[in-house]
């Protein structure tokens, strides 16, 4: 990525036009990569370099974008007082002028939608198979030379079908061959089926990666899916890659309500025709809400459709939004559970969970955490047990999860171990599992898959999540599991998968969450941030020498998290030890745990959008979710940064190289979907809702905020653009402790 602006606009006209509009799908009853065009860490396009450390503007460019669609009319900034017009507002607050203010509005909505179908209405089923095929995504090897091959043949696909018959599942035939046959290089890398047990006219759906240079000059597959009743699905699939890919779907809190989101890569306008939940086109039967049928370039859309009856997690999914002039954009997956969880990975000597020996529950409960990982069985020292904290302690406190660790399927009877799936947030089947993605022939993801299955067959309602840590492997293994996951630490001196030689930039964290993202898309992300680990730590002479990360080291990589499109932040590692030798470094942690305790929900629910842009080295974002937009803004302009070589000399404690970072005051400029309205506008910094920290002002769609003050005590910042005034208390209550 270039440093400096790149725009994403709401209106239509420019060729940066990166909105997103809303769509809500509502049932009844129930990218395309190039590897030359690795994923942007930073903006919401999937195209173009991972960009320079420092680099300006929002984090990545939009592919087929060119010139600059800022506006040149700038009205004046405003300080609280009041605006002049319909038009033009401004403030640390300020209120709208006219029809704005009249309708409680700083900027009111300009387009709407009614959908007059009934969500439980019978339609028509889709007979067709639909398939969508992606290229695996990467970072540019100059920037990040990691030892792993380039990405470029074959990618995964998504393929949806409706059964055809009501039976189990027996086998997968993929052009004639078993799919278990076919786990070998470079055929196949893993594969899923999900539901197993079929009904005649519901979803069943089939995934799989595949290396297989083949792939990439076929035209067609076959797919037969085998049950006890026949064959429930026998036909053939396109091999297409679509220029307007679904970047994210998921459900409301109270699974009532699909989102679906769509982002434009590609170089013209795509009208959608269709959109098919579950077999079913809701958007001819007047269900969905589509505010806008023609996707701009560059533009990103989010379909909403309230459901019948609600979902469950672990029900299957499948999405098709139809284009009038390219091919179709196809999802598939299982619902998940709605939390946003704030998780720590914690040293073992801390003991942190209640009722532990020498817990430390209370200090995490106290920074914000909510869910810890969590080894099954008897735990030794620390003297709890994983059966009696997964099925009877959590559950009693209502707001404590445990994420099972990957030594649970060798526990003797593990299909009956867990009695009460509430405070279960999922299963890892693995961490920094993408170091190879064939060993001797054979591919590690398909085990990994093979135990996400046997995990869903047990606990279907309870979603299954791996780590990675590369940028050109993760693409492989995207899809094995429910849920992906990556670290990549910039910090502390903390070994990192590149070359030696050159230390990690300050925005490498975020390259790398973004590229995995980028990857499993549409599917979610739970992202890991950089904490205190001990296992940094050095003894020279004897002396212990404490090696990590400073405050504002920490919150660039957790702000990173965010602007990444992460649905849950990750913590490696908490260690008390070292929350005691350095207080400001739990308190950093603690602070932007509460902040994300506060937008979880908003984060969860929304997807990038590419609609934020600024000037200077910073990263920029914008989470749209339906009730408001979430702007995390980082900054990368550093005065000093560490090298590898500074860190092999570390001698003493004072040694240890860190980033030290600039303050500056850029200028941010967000453009507001047409559907969505802003009635308030404000942060959340450390934990408490605040007002804006710097004047904005309204200039047709866009808001721009004036001087955003940025610096090492400050190195972030979340800005939220909400749609009702009462969210910014509903906020304020979720951080409450």
């Amino acid at each position: 990525m270039m440093a400096g602006k790149t725009t994403s606009r709401l209106r239509a006209g420019p060729a940066e036009l990166a909105v997103m509009a809303s769509v809500v799908l509502a049932a009844c009853g129930g990218g395309s990569g190039s590897p030359d065009s690795p994923a942007p860490a930073g903006d919401a396009s999937m195209g173009g370099s991972a960009g320079q450390d420092g680099g300006g503007g929002n984090a990545g460019a939009v592919p087929d974008a060119g010139g600059d669609a800022t506006k040149d009319v700038s009205p004046d900034l405003g300080s609280g007082g009041s605006a002049g017009s319909a038009g033009s507002a401004g403030g640390m607050g300020g209120s709208a002028g006219s029809a704005g203010a009249d309708a409680g509005f700083v900027l009111p909505p300009s387009v709407s939608c009614d959908p007059q179908g009934d969500a439980c209405q019978s339609l028509a089923a889709s007979p067709d198979i639909h398939a969508s095929f992606r290229k695996d995504y990467y970072l540019p090897v100059n920037e990040y030379n990691e030892p792993t091959p380039v990405p470029k043949d074959g990618g995964r696909f998504h393929i949806a079908a409706l059964s055809k018959v009501s039976g189990d599942v027996t086998g997968v035939l993929l052009n004639g061959q078993n799919v278990d046959q076919m786990l070998v290089e470079p055929k196949m890398e893993w594969y899923h089926v999900w539901p197993t047990t079929l009904k005649a006219g519901e979803p069943v759906w089939f995934a799989f990666h595949s290396r297989d240079p083949a792939w990439d000059s076929a035209s067609s597959g076959q797919i037969e899916i085998q049950t006890t009743a026949g064959k429930a699905v026998d036909g053939a699939f396109a091999v297409e890659s679509t220029p307007a890919p679904l970047t994210y779907v998921t459900t409301t809190d109270d699974y009532k309500t699909f989102l679906v989101y769509v982002r434009n890569q590609g170089s013209t306008a795509q009208e959608v025709t269709g959109l098919l939940l579950n077999g079913r086109d809701v958007l001819a039967g007047g269900v969905a809400c589509v505010p806008n049928k023609q996707i701009a370039p560059g533009e990103s859309t989010m379909f909403t459709i309230p459901l019948c009856t609600p979902a469950k997690p672990g029900d299957p999914w499948t999405v098709v939004v139809t284009y009038a002039n390219a091919p179709a954009a196809v999802g598939v997956g299982r619902v998940i559970k709605s939390h946003f969880m704030v998780e720590a990975w914690s040293a073992g000597s801390d003991c942190a969970f209640p009722g532990a020996t020498g817990s430390t529950f209370a200090a995490h409960e106290a920074a914000g955490f909510d869910t810890q990982y969590m080894y099954w069985g008897n735990n030794g020292a620390c003297g709890y047990d994983g059966a009696q904290i997964a099925n009877t302690v959590a559950p009693s406190m209502g707001d404590f999860f445990v994420l099972v660790g990957d030594n649970f399927l060798g526990q003797s009877n593990p299909e009956t171990a867990i009695t009460d799936t509430s405070a279960v947030a999922g299963f890892l089947t693995g961490d920094e599992s993408d170091g190879q993605v064939y060993v001797n022939g054979v591919p590690p993801a398909a085990e990994k898959a093979a135990n996400a299955r046997q995990l869903w067959s047990m606990y279907p309602d309870l979603p299954v999540y791996n780590g990675g840590k590369t940028n050109k492997n993760v693409g492989s293994f995207a899809g094995m599991t429910d849920i992906q996951g990556m670290d990549y630490y910039v910090a502390a001196c903390a070994p990192h998968i590149t070359a030696w030689g050159t230390h990690p930039p300050l925005r490498g964290a975020y390259d790398y969450l973004r590229n995995m993202r980028n990857n499993h898309m549409p599917l979610p992300t739970w992202m890991y941030a950089q904490g205190l680990h001990g296992g940094w730590n050095r003894a020279v002479l004897g002396i212990e020498i404490h090696v990590q990360p400073d405050p504002q080291e920490i919150l660039v990589q957790a702000m990173s998290v965010v602007a990444a499109g992460g649905k849950g932040m990750m913590w490696f590692q908490t260690s008390q030890l070292e929350a005691k030798h350095s207080a400001p470094r739990w308190n950093a942690i603690s602070a932007i745990n509460w902040t994300l305790r506060g937008v979880g929900p908003l984060l969860r629910e929304g997807d990038l959008s590419g609609a934020a842009t600024v000037d200077g080295k910073v990263l920029v974002e914008a989470i749209r979710a339906r009730k408001a937009m979430v702007v995390p803004i980082i900054n990368v302009d550093f005065a000093s940064a560490p090298t590898d070589v500074a860190c092999a000399a570390v001698a003493t404690e004072a040694m240890v190289p860190h980033w030290t970072l600039n303050s500056i005051a850029p200028t941010v400029r967000v453009q507001v979907p047409g559907d969505l309205g802003v009635a308030d506008v404000f942060e959340v910094l450390d934990g408490a809702v605040v007002d804006s920290s710097a004047p904005w002002a309204v200039d047709q769609r866009e808001l721009r905020f004036e001087g955003v003050p940025l610096s090492n005590d400050t190195p972030v910042r979340l800005i939220v653009l909400a749609s009702s005034k009462d969210l910014r208390s509903e906020v304020a209550a979720a951080m409450a402790h």
